[in-house]
């Protein structure tokens, strides 16, 4: 006990005949159809009631009031019968507001944030057309053109052929011409004449997979010149720097851009060069492998003790599937001297079982040979934890069960790489049933659990109910022998089991609102029987007798762009909400000593006590460049009394090529309880800053160069002397930095 691919299907392209408008009715009701998706499990669609349609594919007819969101792929529209084609960035989000039924109506369309690019049916003066964006307006009658949306920094359009009318939020129109752009946020809202060069940057990964542009009714098939000789190219002049003008000439002449020149512009992001962002993508089988394929060459520091490393770290992106792999040599002086290996736990994980005895033990070295393939293993995530499935594999900070109550952002990896687990955490939700399961490690699984859910009324009226249950089989692993009571048994389980009651209220792209509210309890286990003295009180006749629960209620959900949660908690005896939480591992030996000392004595003036309190978080990326993570919760007593049980975490992230010239980005975590304690100096105990009662990780990467980065990793680990932790006198793991300094190369 201890021990797809997005499927791609022949898309429908509609070839229709440019019609009169008294043809819009004959040939049906308008609509939009999904005709590519480089990863349609990416695609969420929302209709005009806020309900998710579930089974978005290639094929699926979008209707007025949708609203389609293509988080991390690409994806191509074909209006019908109109004929026009709509090319999706990743990260866009588009509704279809109105189409267009007769002359005194338009095809209405509005991109909350994202980049699209459209080619217009043309041939005739009913077909019109109103893209809008949270800052401006987009007047259209047959042209090809894109628009950019960061709402806030950035509302720009530029036209590849054509004209349109481009209005901003003041309500001044300027009209711009092929080869054009405008900024409806600029402090001067002026037409532009861009390069050919800087129109390709923005058409990079503008172009159309599967829709043909040129069967778009009206739009002219477009012939590049015959391109000059090499030797001419490599002599030209460069291009003149645009010139604004306040007043775009009636006629412009600039040639449109061929399709076939737009496919060869590199693929970069709009807003970087490949100087800029220091990660110009490579083409082909070696870019593709590039993208794949990451080196790691630096120090570590494990225990107080730096290594040298050279890690091989294969990541792959699939949709909402992401893995990575992790294939170390951590060395003391000799690369290529296998015994100056590092070993984690005393573990030759490059034996894979031929150093066990097979034939006296083949349980053993199997489960050696087993353990050794998983510590390859990164991690591997699918989907969040609230989606129909959900998987995650490996060394991982992010492991719930159900709203959290007893398990939240529990965290096997910040002993990472000292130490490396294969953690488990894993969920399926149907109609009116779901599972949810999770174990901190799966080569050595001591801490699991899991959560049913039931909903008997279906998606008619989503009200669920929950039942977990999470049990630490040996909690005593880590408790200090010299300061944890004599006579407390090694053998000390401690389990925990919950009810809860959830309700989603609202739940749209903009706006959701979901109800919760969960009670819970902690029972410790002692030779192999559950301790009930500890949650009911012998000889009581009425719930007073009720001890160590606690209940947490409240409501989370998102508001546009904010993710947020508001909650009421309260809890008595040794038990707290989130119990099993990102500081457990550390903390579970003492846990295990307050378990046993209540069972002692639940009467005690240490454990005979009521808390209550707030419990609140927030999160969001702003601007697409940084993402701030933030909770607190604040406790009080009832009776007045002293209380040192509060919690914090602070997440900063700044996003890959933000910081212009330099280019850095990274992230930092810092969590923590007892936190007030520790600034006010009002603990008894020796509280620090980076103690075990804290978590914290960060990271800066550099990009010194296309294909390599320079890296530095920070954190705290547990110190180890051999296979045994190493204790402060209060019986709290001792802790010590961790420091990783590497170069990654990634091809």
């Amino acid at each position: 006990m201890r021990k797809a691919v997005a499927i791609r299907i022949i898309p429908v392209i509609l070839l229709l005949l440019f019609l009169s408008s008294t043809a819009f009715g004959q040939y049906g009701e308008p609509k939009a159809i999904i005709a590519y998706a480089a990863d349609e499990f990416e695609l969420e669609v929302v209709d005009a009631g806020g309900n998710i349609l579930t089974n978005v594919t290639i094929g699926t007819q979008l209707s007025e009031g949708d609203t389609i969101r293509t988080n991390g792929t690409v994806a191509e529209l074909s209006l019908d019968p109109n004929g026009s084609i709509i090319k999706l960035a990743p990260n866009t989000v588009f509704t279809i507001k109105q189409f267009q039924r007769s002359d005194d109506t338009v095809n209405d369309f509005h991109m909350v944030a994202g980049k699209l690019r459209t080619i217009a049916a043309r041939g005739s003066l009913t077909n019109r057309y109103r893209l809008s964006t949270p800052s401006a307006v987009c007047g259209v009658r047959g042209t090809d053109f894109g628009l950019i949306s960061v709402p806030g920094s950035e509302e720009r359009a530029f036209v590849v052929d054509g004209l349109i009318d481009y209005t901003n939020n003041v309500g001044q129109t300027i009209s711009l011409a092929s080869g054009e752009i405008a900024d409806a946020l600029a402090a001067t809202f002026e037409a532009i004449q861009a390069s050919q060069q800087q129109m390709q940057d923005l058409l990079s990964d503008m172009v159309f997979e599967q829709l043909d542009p040129n069967l778009v009714p009206g739009h002219t098939p477009q012939v590049e010149e015959q391109p000059p000789a090499e030797e001419e190219q490599q002599t030209e002049a460069p291009a003149e720097e645009p010139q604004a003008q306040s007043t775009p000439p009636e006629e412009a002449e600039s040639p449109p851009l061929a399709e076939e020149a737009v496919k060869e512009a590199p693929v970069l992001p709009e807003t970087a060069t490949a100087a800029e962002s220091g990660k110009a993508k490579g083409d082909g089988a070696l870019g593709k492998l590039g993208n794949i394929l990451g080196l790691q060459i630096g120090t570590v520091t494990i225990d107080g003790l730096t290594y040298s490393k050279a890690v091989l770290q294969p990541v792959f992106e699939l949709g909402k599937l992401k893995a990575a792999l992790y294939l170390p040599i951590i060395y003391t002086n000799d690369l290529f001297d296998s015994d100056d290996w590092y070993r984690p736990r005393g573990n030759n994980e490059w034996s894979f079982g031929t150093d066990q005895d097979w034939e006296d033990d083949p349980l053993d070295a199997a489960g050696d040979l087993f353990s050794d393939i998983f510590l390859k293993i990164r991690y591997v995530e699918y989907g969040d934890n609230r989606d129909p499935f959900y998987l995650r594999l490996g060394n991982l900070r992010t492991m719930t069960i159900g709203h959290g109550i007893l398990m939240k952002d529990y965290a096997n990896d910040f002993d990472f790489p000292a130490i490396r687990r294969i953690g488990f955490n894993t969920g399926i939700q149907g109609n009116k049933i779901g599972l949810e399961a999770v174990v901190n490690d799966l080569s050595k699984p001591e801490i699991f659990g899991g959560r049913l859910v039931l909903r008997p009324f279906g998606k008619a009226f989503p009200l669920g109910f929950g039942f977990s249950g999470i049990i630490d089989v040996d909690p005593d692993s880590i408790t200090d022998p010299l300061t944890a009571p004599t006579d407390m048994p090694s053998d000390i389980m401690i389990s925990a089991a919950a009810v809860d009651l959830e309700l989603p209220v609202i739940q749209k792209s903009a706006l959701s609102i979901v109800l919760y509210g969960d009670m819970a309890a902690m029972v410790p286990i002692i030779d192999g029987n559950f301790e009930f003295d500890a949650v009911w009180e012998d000889g009581a006749s009425s719930i007073s007798g009720l001890r160590n629960y606690g209940v947490d209620s409240g409501l989370f959900g998102n508001i546009i762009f904010l993710d947020y949660r508001l909650s009421y908690r309260y809890y008595d005896g040794v038990f707290h909400p989130t119990l099993f939480g990102p500081n457990y591992e550390r903390l579970r030996g003492i846990y295990a000593v307050e378990a046993y000392n209540y069972l002692q004595d639940p009467s005690s003036s240490d454990y005979d006590r009521s808390v209550m309190g707030i419990y609140g978080e927030a999160g969001a990326t702003l601007f697409q460049a940084f993402r701030i993570e933030a909770s607190y919760f604040g406790p009080w007593s009832p009776d007045g009394g002293e209380v040192e049980e509060d919690e914090m975490s602070l997440t900063l992230s700044i996003l890959p090529e933000v910081i212009p010239v330099l280019g850095i980005y990274g992230s930092v975590t810092y969590s923590r309880t007892k936190f007030f304690p520790l600034l006010a100096g009002s603990s008894d105990e020796d509280l620090s800053l980076f103690d075990a009662y804290a978590a914290f990780s960060g990271e800066i990467v550099y990009p010194a160069a296309p294909t390599l980065d320079i890296a530095l990793s920070v954190g705290t680990a547990m110190k180890y002397d051999g296979q045994d932790p190493v204790y402060n006198d209060d019986g709290t793991p001792d802790m010590a930095p961790s420091f990783t300094l590497e170069t990654r190369i990634h091809f």
